[in-house]
């Protein structure tokens, strides 16, 4: 057992410590009382009232200080040694100090220790040192009776221990299962809290540092049309840039608003594919083949991180992969949503992924499809170009007409 949980059971000594401090005084009221009924001296009652008044400050003295185990160990011998004293030095028929006292301490024993293999070695002590007093004060003759007594008491005593020792472990469990718990709900805060700002970075990414990027592309386009005096072109460029800037800052609105609240579907989720194919052709001039099967009914995350990663995947193509066609298709397997995206691109080596300071477009994908409780395969290689297939589980019909 652990410092903590010890320590706690001293504390649960403590709470019991005003009924076995009743039970003191009232073991002593008695004790006197039989001092009067057989005429004991003036001395034997200062005795009496001295060892019950030792024995008390022990017992208190044990609660405050929240004794150590071999603190604990050096307590129950003094307290029996002193017991045992008391019934050499108190000259009366029934030794009450002896028959009240020690089975409470064995009682306090089981709360001390928690262990069964302690609390029969004290058990066993106290039983010796309680047989040889009555043997050795009253005789064999009396050993049976004072015996029954004894063991009537620590009945008595033990069952009530065991039951407040049940409420003690069970205040003990609690507390630990509440700070166990406090310390999840901080974990869970930061892992929240943590989740948000990836999502955050990822939309910032699709919408902001993409958008820009694909602009800046384009004026440095427009510039070099103008250096070789082609104005007809730059203002076609132009006219693109314009809309791509409009474009961008609609997304990013759309970010803002989920952040608030999740909007409301307008639009399916192929008709937002055929939107983004639309751009993606009208800025590449990159021949495009579609190949789709009707989805709907599928949940607002699953669709928009699908659509997020279709984003990042054209926009990857029109930075890096200088290809000249791009086929994409969308289908139901096995109530999986699978999307296929493959170039004929200069393609890339699978092994730089995530080693490009500032590049974390094809990590984001990653992400999104874990995110969503898909899975994300790209193959790739210098001169073959790129394929990338997203696979989204799925429950209930997600197919059928638009």
């Amino acid at each position: 057992m652990d410092n903590t949980t010890f320590n706690d059971r001293l504390e649960g000594i403590g709470l019991s410590k005003i009924a076995y401090m009743v039970w003191i005084v009232l073991v002593y009221v008695v004790a006197i009382a039989i001092q009067i009924y057989e005429n004991a001296t003036v001395h034997d009652i200062v005795l009496l009232t001295l060892f019950s008044a030792i024995h008390f400050f022990l017992y208190y003295l044990s609660v405050s200080l929240q004794l150590s185990k071999k603190q604990s160990w050096f307590y129950i011998i003094l307290q029996i040694s002193l017991l045992f004293l008391s019934s050499f030095f108190l000259h009366t028929r029934i030794p009450i100090l002896l028959v009240g006292i020690l089975p409470m301490l064995i009682a306090q024993s089981i709360t001390i220790f928690n262990s069964w293999k302690k609390v029969l070695i004290a058990f066993i002590a106290i039983y010796a040192v309680y047989c040889n007093a009555i043997w050795l004060n009253y005789g064999s003759s009396e050993l049976p009776i004072f015996i029954l007594v004894f063991f009537f008491n620590l009945t008595l005593v033990v069952f009530y221990s065991v039951m407040y020792n049940r409420q003690v472990n069970a205040r003990i469990r609690m507390a630990y299962y509440l700070k166990d718990l406090e310390l999840v709900h901080k974990r869970v805060e930061e892992l929240t809290l943590a989740n948000e700002r990836q999502r955050m970075a990822r939309d910032l990414h699709d919408t902001l540092a993409q958008g820009l990027a694909g602009i800046i592309m384009q004026l440095e386009a427009v510039d070099s049309h103008l250096q070789n005096g082609n104005t007809e072109r730059s203002h076609e460029i132009i006219q693109h840039s314009m809309a791509q800037a409009r474009e961008t800052l609609r997304k990013s609105r759309t970010v803002i608003d989920d952040l608030r609240s999740v909007p409301v579907e307008k639009n399916s989720f192929n008709k937002q594919v055929l939107e983004q194919l639309e751009v993606f052709k009208q800025e590449t001039r990159i021949n495009v083949e579609l190949l789709e099967q009707p989805i709907v009914n599928i949940p607002y995350l699953v669709r928009e991180n699908c659509l997020y990663i279709i984003s990042e995947c054209l926009a990857n193509i029109k930075k890096h992969a200088n290809a000249e066609k791009v086929k994409m298709e969308i289908k139901i397997i096995n109530s999986e949503i699978v999307i296929k995206i493959s170039d004929n691109g200069i393609g890339f080596k699978k092994k730089s992924i995530g080693k490009h300071a500032g590049r974390y477009g094809l990590i984001g994908l990653f992400e999104r499809a874990r995110l969503i409780g898909g899975e994300i395969q790209i193959n790739s290689d210098i001169g073959i170009g790129t394929e990338i297939i997203l696979k989204v589980p799925i429950k209930g019909e997600a197919y059928g007409s638009i």
